[in-house]
């Protein structure tokens, strides 16, 4: 066997830092765009759970005029309007 020199240790040294150097440089762009997808994955998460209470709200909305509508039309469903309010005011608390 040959022995190895200290020129040849050098230049391996030399080349492993500079392979992983490279790969540091070509690896880079990807953690920058797994960071972004994380930040847009969280923002559509907050997204979903802003439009699922929206979706909820709406749907409180339409229960109560419905109930007024009903009312109003032959003023009765007093009863029904009663309720509406209740569950609409038990809504509003646990919101």
């Amino acid at each position: 066997m040959d022995n190895i020199t200290i020129g040849q240790i050098a230049v391996s040294v030399t080349f492993l830092v500079g392979l992983f150097g490279g790969l540091v440089k070509i690896l880079e762009p990807l953690k920058k765009f797994t960071k972004r997808m994380d930040k847009v994955e969280e923002h559509q998460d907050n997204d979903n759970e802003r439009l699922n209470k929206l979706e909820d709200d709406t749907k409180q909305i339409l229960l109560a005029v419905n109930a007024l509508l009903g009312h109003a039309i032959d003023n009765n469903h007093n009863d029904e309007l009663a309720k509406q309010k209740k569950k609409l005011d038990e809504y509003l608390i646990q919101r």
